[in-house]
């Protein structure tokens, strides 16, 4: 099976965020029917930033929205996400509760371009 780049770099991330030792499950745009495990990291495409050289597109780097949900308030999860790879830049979009959860939301762009 041939993948493409894009889908090569969401394993990666994958694996960087399985890797998080807190983390009992990552999820990959889940359905909102499905049940969720508590602390978990949900991600999403949620952009592509492109340069442009010569009217072409010349780098693509695809941005991901990605949700640290946990029940503790001081969850060391959320803090581990500003220390990820260097494969990779993460900032800090945002926190909101909702049903008693705790969500930390950021933006993680990967350092490598697909093409």
């Amino acid at each position: 099976m041939c993948e493409t780049k894009i889908e090569i770099q969401r394993e990666l991330l994958q694996e960087i965020l399985s890797s998080i030792p807190e983390v009992r499950k990552v999820y990959f745009q889940p359905p909102e029917s499905r049940m969720l495990e508590y602390p978990c990291i949900i991600y999403e495409l949620s952009d592509m930033s492109t340069l442009y050289s010569d009217n072409s597109r010349y780098l693509s780097f695809p941005e991901y929205t990605v949700t640290v949900i946990d029940k503790n308030p001081e969850s060391i999860i959320q803090k581990r996400m500003m220390d990820l790879s260097s494969d990779c830049h993460v900032d800090f979009n945002r926190f909101f509760t909702s049903d008693n959860l705790n969500h930390w939301v950021y933006t993680l762009v990967f350092s490598k371009a697909l093409w």
